[in-house]
């Protein structure tokens, strides 16, 4: 009996909830995103991709908001990213004025992208809304923190800080 009213609060909990899928540019919801609201409206969890260089194995991320207002209003957001795979690059020596041939470089990767921010959730109607958010991003890899990842040459700097911001459509069932 115990188990049968745990699966009936369980059946009951999802009727109320909604799956979301995103299209856009958003840190927390990447290009394209599917995602959970729970019944309360208040917290979303997603899997999406980002919208990078398809040169690496596996780029894939989740993200969770908590939506202060419920699913209109603003909301604060945690994504995380794995970057995995080989980077082939090539490189030129120089020495006493002279060039060398190129050489090949192969660098494995495997980095985790962190975003933390806030953006606004307004729905047009009861499944279809738009979004925007911000946030602060940084890198974790090769045994550190870092604020910047070169893209062009996979690897990771303190250069620079970003902060990348994000718009897009979203449509609840």
């Amino acid at each position: 009996m115990k188990q049968l009213f745990i699966l009936l609060i369980l059946l009951v909990n999802m009727s109320f909830a909604s799956i979301n899928t995103s299209l856009g540019f958003g840190p927390s919801k990447g290009l394209l995103s599917v995602g959970y609201t729970f019944p309360n409206n208040r917290i979303s969890a997603n899997i999406h991709l980002p919208f990078y260089d398809s040169d690496y194995d596996f780029i894939g991320g989740i993200g969770i908001n908590y939506h202060f207002l419920g699913k209109n209003g603003p909301y604060a957001f945690h994504s995380s990213e794995w970057f995995n795979g080989t980077f082939n690059s090539f490189g030129y020596s120089i020495k006493d004025g002279m060039s060398s041939s190129p050489k090949e470089i192969e660098r494995n990767i495997n980095y985790w992208r962190l975003v933390f921010g806030f953006g606004y959730q307004y729905m047009f109607t009861s499944h279809v809304g738009a979004f925007f958010e911000a946030g602060f991003e940084f890198y974790a890899g090769n045994g550190g923190y870092y604020t910047n990842f070169d893209i062009d040459k996979a690897t990771l700097d303190n250069d620079q800080l970003c902060f990348p911001a994000g718009l897009g459509v979203i449509f609840s069932f």
